[in-house]
């Protein structure tokens, strides 16, 4: 039996990158899934590919409009008769590298805001009345490493934008742990680190458009080598499992080999 049989989770920007990699681990845990997305193509294509006997389904969503986002999570709810688990992907720094505050337009600070912190805090929001019901929710958020800032060329586009966004998500994620951990619901915050998605993929695509030079410097500069999505999906399910239920409120910084189902070892940094 897996960590997560018979478990009901939501995880948005599932169409690609880390949030299809959850999707995937989930899958592969027991878990039913909806996976949801504004890109609804990659998604229908994303959830055909898992061939996973009707556990998972797409949603469309704008998670910036709460309004789209009530609807998914109602049309979830109903689907799955429930919703025990909500995962928070869906964001990014966009596509154009912005190095200084001078070349950072408001339009473009407002867009990765709402697309990160206030995208987290509607899906949180409307997922908020089922979790609670479920008596074992878990809700898992994405910061990023990125929160205290970057040197030099990097992945991360939008950079300032980024920060700031994460840096909500982070305080937003804490004080839901306060607000939701007497109903039974563990909130946690994961700060991944650098993250190698696949070709098609914004990291990807961000990543192999640098020089090379650009890219070796860059690499040069982390800790450890990139890692790989899967790598974070299976810290995801450990969390959304019973084995969450302790780490509410917990800030979970990545480090070395993470746990697959045929790796033994990992190290994990928690902070409250």
């Amino acid at each position: 039996m897996g960590l997560l049989e018979g478990r009901k989770a939501v995880v948005t920007g599932a169409a690609q990158g880390l949030g299809l990699s959850i999707a995937r681990c989930f899958l592969a845990e027991g878990a039913r899934v909806a996976m949801a997305d504004i890109q609804r193509d990659k998604l229908a294509a994303a959830c055909a590919n898992l061939l996973s006997n009707g556990r998972a389904f797409p949603l469309a969503v704008d998670t910036t409009s709460a309004a789209s986002v009530r609807a998914m999570i109602a049309d979830a709810a109903e689907r799955l008769e429930g919703i025990d688990i909500l995962v928070n992907v869906a964001g990014g720094s966009g596509t154009r590298i912005i190095e200084g505050i001078e070349d950072l337009d408001d339009d473009l600070f407002r867009r990765i805001i709402e697309g990160n912190l206030y995208g987290t805090f509607n899906c949180c929001k409307a997922a908020a009345p089922f979790l609670r019901k479920s008596g074992r929710g878990r809700v898992i958020n994405f910061s990023s490493s990125s929160l205290r800032g970057v040197k030099g060329k990097s992945s991360v586009a939008a950079r300032h934008a980024y920060a700031a966004a994460k840096a909500g998500v982070h305080g937003f994620s804490n004080q839901l742990a306060c607000d939701l951990g007497d109903d039974g619901v563990a909130v946690a915050v994961i700060l991944p680190a650098f993250v190698l998605t696949e070709p098609g993929a914004r990291v990807h695509e961000v990543f192999y458009g640098l020089p090379e030079a650009e890219r070796a410097t860059m690499l040069s500069r982390l800790p450890e080598p990139p890692r790989q999505p899967d790598d974070i999906g299976w810290t995801v399910a450990f969390l959304a499992s019973d084995h969450g239920a302790g780490l509410a409120g917990t800030a979970v910084r990545l480090r070395g080999p993470i746990p697959g189902p045929d790796r033994k070892s990992t190290r994990l940094n928690s902070s409250h």
